[in-house]
C-alpha cells in the first residue's frame, strides 16, 4: 500500500513531510490499495487507476527473483484474471531475452514510480497459451522496458499498456526474421488495444499498427528512425505528442 498520494502528478508528493502523512489519505473503496490526498486527485487519477482497480480477493503472484525467467515463471503459474506483481529492481541483462504474456492477466510494476521496475527484454503479448473466451483482458502497467513490445494474434477483450516507458535499443539491429525493429508493433488483435500514458522512444517505426481498434491516449512517441506512427488501419489518437522522428510523424 502506497504511503503517498496515488495520483502521480499530485503536488504533495514533492513534499516529503506531506507525502508521509498517511493518516489523512483516502483509500479506494474497491481495491483498498490506491490512496489519495483529496477526492480531486482521485478523480484525476481514475483514467489510469481503473486499469489497476482490482478486488483484493483476486489472486496475486509476486515474482521471486530478479531475472526475466523469474517473471516468466510467475506468469506461467498464474491463471487467467490473476495479478502478477513485479517488485522494484532491474531484471535481465541487455540482450535478446523475451518475456511472453500469453494469457489474460494483469502484469504490474512499480507502484509509485515506473522507473523503479526495469525490464531488459522484449515483451510479446499473444495467445500462445491457448484460446480464451474473449471476455478477459491483458493489462501491463508501470514498467520501464528496454526492448520492444509486440502485441499479436489474440482474441482478448482488450489489451492495455498503461504508464510504460519503452526504449527501443539499437535500431540498426533486425528482428530474428530480418524485419525492421519497431518499438511497438500491434497486429492480429480481435479486441481493443489501448496505449495510455506511455513514452515510446526509438525503433524503425515508433508504433506500427496492423489491427483495428487501437487507441493511443496521452502518449509520447519520439526519435523513431522512420515514422512515429505507421498504420494502414483506422485508429484513434488523443492528446499525444509525436516528434523528432526521421521521416513522418504519422504515415498511413
Amino acid at each position: 500500500m502506497t504511503s503517498r498520494c496515488s495520483y502521480s502528478r499530485c503536488s504533495t508528493n514533492k513534499n516529503d513531510q506531506a507525502a508521509n502523512n498517511t493518516a489523512n489519505l483516502l483509500g479506494c473503496s474497491r481495491c483498498k490499495s490506491a490512496r489519495y490526498c483529496s477526492t480531486a486527485c482521485q478523480k484525476k487519477d481514475w483514467v489510469f487507476h481503473k486499469f489497476k482497480c482490482v478486488s483484493p480477493e483476486v489472486s496475486r503472484h509476486e515474482v521471486d527473483g530478479f531475472s526475466i525467467e523469474a517473471i516468466q515463471s510467475a506468469i506461467n503459474s498464474a491463471s487467467p484474471g490473476d495479478i502478477v506483481v513485479i517488485k522494484e529492481g532491474a531484471y535481465g541483462d541487455v540482450g535478446e531475452s523475451t518475456l511472453f504474456v500469453n494469457k489474460p492477466i494483469y502484469l504490474w510494476g512499480g507502484e509509485e514510480n515506473r522507473d523503479n521496475v526495469v525490464l531488459n527484454c522484449n515483451l510479446v503479448i499473444d495467445e500462445s497459451d491457448g484460446d480464451h473466451d474473449g471476455s478477459k483482458a491483458v493489462v501491463v502497467a508501470d514498467l520501464f522496458l528496454d526492448g520492444t513490445v509486440t502485441i499479436s494474434d489474440n482474441s482478448y477483450k482488450s489489451v492495455t499498456l498503461c504508464n510504460i516507458e519503452l526504449k527501443c535499443p539499437n535500431i540498426e539491429l533486425k528482428c530474428p526474421n530480418n524485419s525492421p525493429r519497431d518499438a511497438l508493433k500491434i497486429s492480429g488483435c480481435k479486441g481493443k488495444c489501448l496505449i495510455l500514458g506511455c513514452d515510446i522512444y526509438g525503433g524503425s517505426d515508433g508504433v506500427h499498427i496492423a489491427s483495428e481498434g487501437v487507441h493511443l491516449k496521452r502518449t509520447c512517441i519520439q526519435y523513431a528512425q522512420h515514422r512515429g506512427i505507421f498504420s494502414r488501419r483506422i485508429f484513434t489518437v488523443e492528446d499525444c505528442e509525436v516528434s523528432g522522428c526521421g521521416g513522418y510523424g504519422i504515415k498511413g
